[in-house]
């Protein structure tokens, strides 16, 4: 064992001449024990919320994306279908026929995305665990139905059990100014979802054949929605299809799709996390003063290790060892107490989200490697730079007032 470190030990646990230096450590090793919790336990929540956040996106959001490149419609292309169906990186797609209309109910009018796909979607795209009443039917022996989004049917002030359909209103081109070039078709709710706020307040799912009459767009598409057998391989799936679909259609991934909502994402985490760091940079200060006040406590025994020896660096390295102690059990405390919160909160739920009909009742957490190495490397990193420059000059001092 090296010797700094065996002198650090017994300095960190021996009794002091003052009490307060006992007291002070004692609430150094605190900070940094709560202000690793703390980061571990709230990036751990903000992966849940992003987990969680993505699964109620992934319905509507798909790996890949095929638009055409130039316009709101393009026809129907048979050769990328076929090639799309030879795929093996293909899990599913659904040709899609998307387009902003105007919904009404009794007195009540609400603008909203009706977005046409095939009876197969619900399963394929994961979209039935996102229902809250009914099933996801977009066609019975009466005629069309529609999913609608939990914010639509509330302002449409619409409920699954009312015998009189929803109006669906969309501009005639062809016509003039005037009501009567209004196209109009007729609606019943069948199933609410909900998802992201967003999604739930502006979407309406129906049927692709009543999607195309409503929008008199016949054998047309305004996307075609990929999902993948393997995500991972996203990259590489990409580029197969863009050279696939060719010059008239483009090919995004979720990713690009949802350019704002993952950046977002990513900028929200690094702020909590630049904020919690500012917190525990402050609370780093408690070891300045904690080993300032046993470099006092102990200037005699500065001049004895110099009789025995040791040099000037050397005896700099036992204070600075002694920081690094105190950074070392705040660090492995904060670990194991943001684990186990993490852990408990995980399998039973113990803080919940209360009241207001949320997709999950407690918060959600997910604990990443990557994030808590981060966490502990930099936590680390700041108790043992505030211990290194206080040390190197107070003790250069006292031994320079020895040698005078």
């Amino acid at each position: 064992m090296r010797l700094s470190l065996f002198i650090a030990r017994r300095y960190l646990f021996a009794r002091k001449k003052q009490n307060a230096i006992n007291i002070i450590s004692a609430i150094s090793v605190a900070g940094v024990t709560v202000g690793t919790a703390a980061l571990i336990v709230v990036l751990s929540v903000f992966n849940g919320m992003d987990v969680l956040l993505q699964e109620s996106t992934d319905s509507f959001t798909p790996d890949l994306e095929i638009r055409p490149a130039a316009g709101k419609y393009a026809r129907v292309d048979s050769a990328l279908c076929r090639t799309l169906q030879g795929m093996p990186e293909v899990a599913s797609f659904h040709e899609v026929m998307e387009e902003k209309a105007l919904a009404r109910f009794e007195d009540n009018a609400v603008p909203v995305v009706v977005k046409g796909v095939d009876g197969d979607y619900g399963s394929h795209a994961g979209f039935e665990g996102n229902l809250v009443q009914g099933d996801f039917r977009l066609r019975d022996e009466e005629g069309y139905t529609a999913v609608m989004g939990y914010g639509v049917a509330h302002r449409l002030r619409v409920a699954l059990t009312t015998v009189r359909p929803v109006v669906l209103y969309y501009p005639d081109k062809a016509g003039g100014m005037n009501a009567a070039s209004l196209r109009t078709e007729l609606i019943y709710p069948s199933a609410l979802f909900s998802a992201q706020q967003e999604l739930a307040d502006r979407y309406m799912l129906t049927d692709i054949g009543f999607a195309r009459r409503l929008f008199k767009t016949e054998g047309q598409i305004s996307k075609i929605e990929v999902r993948l057998t393997d995500p991972a391989r996203l990259a590489e799936a990409k580029a197969r299809l863009a050279e696939c679909a060719g010059e008239g259609f483009r090919v995004e991934d979720k990713y690009e799709i949802n350019r704002t909502f993952y950046a977002m994402m990513r900028s929200e985490k690094l702020a909590v996390f630049l904020i919690l760091l500012f917190i525990l940079l402050i609370a780093s200060f408690n070891i300045i003063g904690s080993i300032s006040m046993l470099i006092l406590d102990k200037k005699e025994d500065l001049a004895t290790y110099r009789a025995m020896g040791m040099t000037d660096r050397r005896i700099i390295s036992v204070f600075r060892t002694e920081g690094m102690l105190i950074t070392l059990a705040g660090v492995l405390g904060g670990f194991a107490i943001g684990t186990a919160l993490c852990l408990l909160q995980e399998r039973y739920g113990l803080i919940t989200l209360g009241e207001g009909g949320f997709l999950v009742d407690a918060y959600p957490v997910r604990m990443v490697a990557g994030d808590i190495l981060a966490v502990v490397c930099t936590v680390f990193l700041i108790g043992t730079l505030a211990s290194y420059f206080p040390v190197r000059y107070l003790v250069r001092k006292l031994l320079s007032s020895h040698s005078e």
